[in-house]
């Protein structure tokens, strides 16, 4: 399984907003409280892409994919790995 971070950006920003939401809930199951999730390319550097994630504690703070919990970052990865076209569920 990969964590590269274009891999990661270009599998979230296919996600319909249906399973963005289903993402979110997966996550929440897990105990990971993300209520927003923002992926952002830069318009002056076209390959220098990020995702941003905002947390239930603290909505106007936007935390970078790089500076998350490396488990949190797993479990996101992970599930996002198991986007289906209609379900979405935390893996197992």
């Amino acid at each position: 399984m990969t964590y590269d971070i274009n891999t990661i950006y270009t599998k979230y920003k296919q996600l319909t907003k249906k399973q963005r939401q289903q993402l979110l809930a997966a996550l929440l199951s897990q105990g990971i409280n993300i209520v927003k999730i923002e992926a952002y390319e830069y318009a002056d550097a076209p390959g220098i892409k990020h995702l941003f994630f905002y947390f239930e504690e603290d909505r106007k703070k936007a935390i970078p994919y790089f500076m998350l919990d490396s488990e949190v970052w797993k479990k996101f990865c992970n599930s996002l790995q198991f986007a289906q076209p209609e379900t979405l569920e935390a893996p197992h």
